[in-house]
């Protein structure tokens, strides 16, 4: 019987170090630290939660608010300076998801030539350099308003993650990935509310992503901004692990990439 062993969020942007070395050398130093936990969990496959940025899915459409990608492989995009490259993708495990998910309300659509721009490619490939474990990537919409899930759908489907996940064979590492606030492409791109970042982590320190669930999509919005919807990927995560208590990694406001960075680690034994 298979178990979700590790859950993790973290954010999902970089770029260029010069001028912030010190905080830059930081947020590689959360990446490869969760990189090296899951590993040290056993972790068979990771269902890796993040956001889309335009490439994934036509602009034209359609726009729905959960995709799972279930191909053999998933290729990056290669927009910011991601190599062009590929990694293993899970189509078994990621095809039952999507069954499963259905038997629980949620119709989750599927894309099996999947194109991971930085949001999905970056804590990928800074988390797992050999790309030697199998990823499956899910995208939670934030572009589109009408197709923007609330807070609180995002935890109720982590709860259905938990389910199938002990209905596998798999050890499963969970990891949400975007956020922290951040406001891009709006005329306060380079905002950071760094009191909502650092209360939105003593929240989840303390088992409160059931609370952050309650969160409308508009109170996200004001308070984070447009980029600090993708937290509900987070929240997810907390869903899927019973809203278990845990431990920042790092914090680091980083106006120079206009966003507050951040990863987290939730306290889930290893069964």
């Amino acid at each position: 019987m298979g178990a979700i062993v590790g859950g993790y969020a973290t954010s999902h942007t970089m770029f260029p170090s010069v001028g912030v070395e010190s905080q830059a050398a930081t947020v590689v130093a959360g990446f490869e630290e969760i990189g090296s936990r899951i590993r040290e969990a056993g972790a068979d496959v990771v269902l890796l939660v993040s956001s889309e940025h335009g490439p994934t899915l036509p602009p034209s459409g359609p726009q729905p608010a959960f995709v799972v990608g279930t191909g053999e492989s998933i290729r990056t995009f290669g927009e910011m300076g991601v190599p062009k490259t590929s990694f293993s993708g899970h189509p078994d495990f990621a095809r039952g998801f999507v069954r499963h998910a259905s038997t629980a309300g949620f119709d989750l659509a599927t894309v099996e030539r999947f194109q991971a721009d930085h949001g999905t490619a970056i804590p990928v490939l800074k988390m797992f350099p050999d790309l030697d474990i199998p990823i499956v990537p899910m995208i939670v919409n934030s572009l589109v308003e009408e197709a923007t899930a609330t807070a609180a759908r995002c935890h109720q489907l982590g709860k259905v993650l938990a389910d199938y996940a002990a209905s596998r064979p798999e050890r499963v590492a969970v990891v949400g990935c975007g956020g922290l606030s951040h406001w891009p492409g709006t005329p306060d791109m380079g905002r950071i509310n760094e009191e909502f970042d650092r209360d939105f982590l003593t929240l989840l320190e303390n088992g409160g992503g059931g609370e952050a669930a309650t969160w409308s999509t508009d109170y996200i919005r004001e308070h984070a901004g447009n980029g600090g919807l993708e937290i509900r990927n987070w929240i997810l995560v907390s869903g899927a692990v019973g809203d278990r208590p845990g431990r920042s990694l790092y914090y680091e406001p980083i106006p120079q990439w206009v966003t507050g960075m951040g990863a987290f680690e939730f306290d889930v034994a290893a069964v």
